[in-house]
C-alpha cells in the first residue's frame, strides 16, 4: 500500500504537535514533518514532493493562501488542506482561489474528519467542513437569485457529456459515484473534469458549481 506523504506547516507549537499525534500511528499515513512558515514549507515541498500539504492561513512572512498559490505556480504536484480558526466567506474564497483543495476549522476539527479529509482530498475530491459548505452555496446561491433575470447566459462550449457530468457534481457526487452513476469509468470522469477546469481556468469543485448554477446549467 503506498502512503499518502504529509507535510504540516503551523507557526504554533501546539498545533503541530497535536495534528502530528494524530497522524502519526495511521497506517496510510507517512508523516514527514513539520515547518513553522511558508518559505521553510516551499523548500521541503520541492524536494520531498509530499501528496498533502496541511497548512494554517495565518503565518508570518508567507501566509497559507500564499503557499498555496505559489505551489500552484510552481506546478507541484502537492494539495493543500487548509486547517485554520479563520473560516469566514472572504479567507474561504481567497483560499479557494489560491488552489486549496479542503479546508477544516481548527476548533471544530476531530481526528475522524482530519483522516477523512486527507483521503478524500489525496483521492482527487475537494473537501469541506459541512458548516463551511453549506454557507458557501448558501451564498453562490443568493449571489444568483440577484442577477438581473434579463442577462443572458453565455454559450460556453461544454459537450452533453461534460454538462451531465458538471450536474452530477452540483448535486454532490464523488468522482466515485459519478462513475457509478453513469457507468463509465473514474479515469473517464476525472479526464472529463479537467476537461472543464481546463476550459474555463477552474480551481475547484466549487467554482464548476458556482459556474453551472450561474449560467444555468442546472437548476437550484
Amino acid at each position: 500500500m503506498r502512503k499518502i506523504k504529509i507535510l504540516l506547516v503551523d507557526d504554533h507549537q501546539i498545533i503541530l504537535d497535536g495534528v502530528k499525534t494524530m497522524l502519526i500511528d495511521e497506517e496510510d499515513i507517512d508523516f514527514i514533518g513539520c515547518a513553522s512558515n511558508g518559505f521553510k514549507a516551499l523548500e521541503i515541498i520541492k524536494s520531498q514532493l509530499p501528496d498533502i500539504v496541511i497548512s494554517d492561513i495565518s503565518m508570518p512572512d508567507m501566509t497559507g493562501i500564499e503557499l498555496t498559490s505559489k505551489i500552484i505556480e510552481l506546478n507541484l504536484p502537492s494539495r493543500v488542506l487548509i486547517l485554520s480558526m479563520y473560516t469566514t466567506d472572504d479567507y474561504i474564497y481567497n483560499a479557494i482561489k489560491a488552489g486549496a483543495r479542503g479546508i477544516l476549522p481548527k476548533q471544530d476539527t476531530n481526528k475522524e474528519m482530519l483522516m477523512e479529509a486527507i483521503r478524500t482530498i489525496n483521492e482527487g475530491d475537494e473537501y469541506y467542513a459541512s458548516n463551511i459548505s453549506k454557507n458557501l452555496m448558501k451564498s453562490y446561491v443568493s449571489k444568483i437569485k440577484n442577477i438581473n433575470p434579463t442577462d443572458k447566459p453565455k454559450n460556453y462550449s461544454l459537450t452533453s457529456r461534460e454538462k451531465e457530468i458538471l450536474k452530477l457534481y452540483v448535486e454532490g457526487f464523488s468522482n466515485q459515484e459519478v462513475a457509478e452513476k453513469l457507468n463509465i469509468s473514474i479515469r473517464t470522469v476525472e479526464t472529463h473534469k479537467n476537461n472543464i477546469m481546463q476550459k474555463f481556468d477552474f480551481k475547484s469543485t466549487v467554482e464548476m458549481v458556482k459556474f453551472a448554477l450561474k449560467n444555468n446549467i442546472v437548476s437550484f
